[in-house]
């Protein structure tokens, strides 16, 4: 059977990122041939949100050097792009998507993504980075180089960016209510090994604070102190569901609930990115995996579901075990992070960390789940497949 809805309706894409481009390339790669439409808030192309983070204060930010493809290419590919268009509602009983018009679809894949984090102790207009827009805005603020940076948040991006500001000769603080660095991602080795990183470039880095507010210009603590500079909050993202709750979609605080093929619980639609909450594969737990590698997958995912969807109505489906793969640069050191690393286990180190080359292993029960490759960037992959030859075929039901 082809791989189209045999409807002039096709599919629609919200959301113009990673994900949602990576589903309408596959689904054009894999036969489909009705319509595709991609809608997306963020004016401009579809663009690399890496480039935001990786080296700011030198990174080229044009759109020939951070857009995803050429114009022409999705011109080629016949998929109609709408961005600076704002989603209004879905009615997926009439499978409809609201915008400026009404947009028919046949199917509908979410890749609505996230937005930064901000807690209700920040005021409005305290620097976020996500959009090109706030990249750029970021970057003019930080051009006289006298400024103090202070970073909230000691994950990848606000180390990324700290990482970023040193190199350029500024003071940087990063502040992190944990007691590491990125506990997220790695074990405290891996913690450790970037503390060192960062303060032998001159960061100074306080872990285990607790602010009680702060403002464009100021970090106050709960002790009464306070440190000035100019203030980026880097503390994580939160899921946009607001637009599938209330079409009756699954939703809860993780995500948009999908099965382990990206289906929701709306026949019809799928869901892929930052913002699916997808069954892990070790627990069967909804989880986000807010990385830009896995985002892509998802869409590959959730365009192979659909045209098996197609085919087969809607039939159980074998889906490949999404393994996370992110990737981190901080003074020209790549680090790899595969599977689950930021997870309880066994921990081995091979290699140096103090050297800077090593790779952080972390089993459970003798079975790798998650890898940190400390100037190893092959290593990255070979250990996400390591990964997933441990873990079990998913069938979603």
């Amino acid at each position: 059977m082809s791989a189209t809805t045999s409807s002039d309706a096709g599919a629609v894409i919200i959301g113009a990122g990673i994900a949602g481009m990576t589903a309408a390339e596959t689904l054009r790669a894999n036969g489909f041939e009705d319509p595709i439409t991609v809608i997306a808030g963020e004016p401009g192309p579809p663009f690399r949100r890496t480039a935001l983070s990786k080296d700011l204060l030198t990174a080229d930010l044009s759109d020939g050097k951070v857009t995803l493809r050429k114009p022409e290419h999705w011109q080629d590919k016949g998929i109609d792009i709408r961005t600076g268009v704002e989603v209004t509602a879905i009615d997926t009983d009439r499978r409809v998507v609201v915008a400026d018009d009404e947009i028919p679809y046949a199917v509908l894949i979410l890749a609505t993504g996230a937005q930064p984090r901000r807690p209700a102790s920040f005021a409005d207009d305290v620097a976020v980075l996500r959009t090109r827009e706030h990249a750029e805005g970021l970057r003019d603020a930080l051009v006289d180089r006298d400024t103090r940076l202070v970073v909230v948040g000691g994950g990848l991006i606000g180390l990324e960016l700290a990482a970023s500001a040193a190199t350029a000769g500024m003071v940087v603080t990063v502040l992190e209510a944990a007691d590491r660095l990125a506990a997220r991602v790695g074990p405290p080795q891996v913690s450790e090994c970037l503390a060192r990183l960062h303060t032998d470039h001159g960061v100074d880095i306080r872990t285990g604070v607790t602010i009680a507010q702060a403002t464009a210009d100021s970090v106050h603590f709960a002790d009464g102190s306070a440190v000035d500079g100019l203030v980026v909050a880097a503390i994580g993202v939160a899921p946009v569901t607001d637009l599938a709750e209330r079409a009756g979609i699954a939703t809860t605080p993780v995500g948009i609930v999908t099965d382990s093929a990206l289906r929701t619980s709306v026949t019809g639609v799928y869901a892929a990115g930052d913002c699916a909450a997808v069954p892990d594969p070790a627990t069967g737990r909804p989880a986000r995996s807010e990385h830009w590698l896995a985002a892509g997958d998802q869409g590959a995912q959730a365009a192979r579901t659909v045209i098996s969807d197609l085919a087969n109505g809607a039939e159980p489906t074998e889906a490949l075990a999404l393994v996370p793969l992110a990737w981190s640069m901080q003074y020209g050191v790549n680090l790899q992070f595969a599977g689950w690393p930021g997870r309880s286990g066994d921990v081995e180190v091979e290699g140096s960390l103090g050297d800077m080359d090593a790779e952080v292993l972390i089993r459970d029960e003798g079975v790798l789940i998650g890898a940190v490759c400390v100037a190893r960037p092959r290593a990255g992959r070979t250990r996400r497949e390591e990964i997933r030859a441990g873990l079990p075929t998913v069938v979603p039901a």
